[in-house]
Parts: structure tokens; sequence; C-alpha cells
């Protein structure tokens, strides 16, 4: 039978309220009290009642981690975030608090559903991670509870986030390309939506911009948000002109991949015909073949970050509190190839 808080604190000989103070270490018990009362709590093997130290403490040390599915596969699968949440476990190690994650459909953001853990105040603190639309953030950011985002942001948010470095990625990737020879070169990406993926757009004109290469609207294709993502028909688009690209920069590996099927459906060979990179640098893109050149973010880094911002917001310290941008990096394999300039 379970050891209760009313056993240890009639065997220490002092109040249930006394009891309970003493083993959530409040400052107004005395410290031989609390001595006596853990070393009872001990010999008794009592195990406190987590949401009943909630409520005493108004502090559930849990940290809530929500995200939303676009897709069929599952999102804690997807090879980018896994990595993120990654970080956010290595992080907690430790420190006493617990990982909840909460996904939601595409149906509940739409319907701006409040996820369970926010209102049922489970959480001290919640990691936002991936694309949300600005509405359903700030219908969030209502409810008071601290917030960091990984991989998005929204103009004058006052919710702190974590970010990759997008546009200098992208531009070290399209740099990259012009400078072994490449000139006509596409941006594919799913979903104008996302931040990440509008910002890689941003590097992708600034480096054809720098070299005098004026940019092909038709070669800057975006693909359906939703839907199967399996499915590459909307890339081959960008093959219907007669001037066809000699090199295909993807949002991401994902679609990286996905490119690298299309083209070999299609008979194009990589990189002898054409070059492809992605971007993200998922454990994959050096297993496929060929391996895919792409830019490195430091994924479980985010994950690190994130954290200690929420810690230190959690703790009301008043450094450390930054927002943060993730420096990338071009890592080159064998899916490009130097072009006669």
């Amino acid at each position: 039978m379970k050891v209760t808080i009313y056993e240890v604190a009639k065997r220490a000989n002092v109040s249930i309220s006394t009891a309970s103070k003493a083993l959530n270490d409040r400052h107004d018990v005395s410290e031989a009290t609390k001595q006596r009362v853990r070393e009872i709590a001990k010999e008794l093997n009592y195990e406190p009642s987590h949401y009943a130290r909630a409520l005493a403490t108004r502090k559930t040390n849990n940290i809530g981690v929500i995200t939303v599915r676009y897709y069929k596969t599952p999102m804690l699968t997807n090879p980018f975030y896994s990595k993120i949440i990654e970080g956010i476990e290595e992080q907690l190690i430790g420190t006493g608090l617990n990982l909840l994650t909460n996904i939601l459909s595409k149906e509940q953001l739409e319907s701006q559903e409040i996820p369970r853990m926010i209102k049922e105040k489970n959480v001290d603190g919640v990691i936002l991670m991936g694309h949300m639309k600005r509405e359903f953030i700030d219908m969030l950011n209502q409810r008071g509870i601290p917030m960091v985002m990984i991989d998005n942001y929204f103009e004058g948010t006052p919710i702190k986030y974590v970010i990759a470095d997008n546009i200098n990625g992208a531009y070290q990737a399209v740099n990259y390309l012009i400078n072994t020879g490449h000139k006509k070169i596409a941006y594919l990406a799913v979903s104008k939506e996302r931040y990440s993926f509008k910002e890689r757009e941003k590097g992708y004109r600034k480096a054809l911009g720098e070299k005098g290469i004026a940019v092909d609207e038709r070669f800057i294709l975006y693909g359906p948000e939703q839907g199967d993502e399996q499915d590459y028909s909307w890339m081959k688009k960008v093959f219907d002109y007669e001037e066809k690209p000699d090199a295909l920069f993807l949002c991401n590996d994902v679609n990286a991949v996905l490119a690298l099927n299309m083209l070999n459906d299609m008979g194009i060979k990589v990189p002898d015909d054409i070059s492809v990179v992605g971007f993200d640098n998922i454990d994959l893109t050096q297993h496929f073949i060929p391996s895919i050149t792409t830019v490195d973010i430091p994924k479980d880094l985010m994950g690190k970050k994130a954290v200690e911002i929420l810690m230190n917001i959690l703790t009301k310290k008043k450094e450390g509190i930054e927002n943060i941008i993730i420096p990338t990096e071009l890592v080159i394999r064998n899916s490009t190839k130097e072009r006669n300039k």
C-alpha cells in the first residue's frame, strides 16, 4: 500500500502542511525539521504525488514540446526535428524536469485548438517546434506560459526563438554552384508560408544577384504544404520549359532525396547531367547514392539552446534570454559537379 504524506507527518509529529513544506524545501520550515521529515520519508519509501507537489509549489517540473504533423509520417521520426528533440532531451538530463510532447494535426492548428498541456497548465514552459501560423502562436502566448520557438520566426514577436542562418546557408550553397559553373539554378520548396523556406529563397536570390545573374522566376517553384510527401510530381514542372536547369537547390534534404528519385525516373544523371543541393544535412544524405551536397545545421544545438533560453526565463535570469541564430556550413559531396565555365 502506498505511503501517504499523512503517515510521514504523523511519524515526524508535525502537521501535514509542515511535512509538505519540508519536503518542498520551503524557507518557513527549520532545517532541523526538514532533515527529520526527509529521513522519515526515505525510511517509509514515501513517493510524493506529482500533482500534489504541483499544487503546492505551483510548478509541474514539466517542459512541453508542441509541433504540428502536416504529413502521414510521424513528426518525431522526421530526420530534422528528431535531432532537435535529441538536443532538448540531452539538455534536460540532470535537471529533474520531464519532457512532454504534444503533436497537433493540421486541423487542430487551423481551428486554433489549445493544446491540452497548456489548457490544463501541465507544463512550466513550452518549446514550439517548427512551422505554425502567427495567429495560433499569438493565441498560445496569451495564456501566460513561457515559450520559445525553434525553426520559426515572426517580425516583432515577443517570443524568443532559435533559428538557423537560413539566408547565409542558402547563399553559400548557390554561390558554390555558381562558382562551379552552374548558370541555370532552380530553387524548389514546399510551402511558401514557412519562414525558413522563404529565408532560403532570399539567400538564393542574393547569391544570383551578386553575380549579376538574372533570376528566372520559372525556376522558383513551390509545392504543396500538405498531401503525399513522397509525391514529386510538382517538381517536374521546372523541366516544362525549353531552357532546362543545370542545378536544383532544394529547400531541405527530404526534398533533395525526392528530387534524386525524380531525376532517376526521368533518366537524368546526377551529377553528370545536373547537380543537386539540399539543406539540413540529415543523416541519410551521406549514405544516399550519390551522397548529397547540403547545408549543415547543428540540429541538436538548436534544441539545447532553446532549453537554455527557456530555463533562463523560468528562473528569471536577466542574462541568456537572447534570440539565437545558429550558423550553417556547406557540406560538399557527390551530387554536385563542376561545369565548364
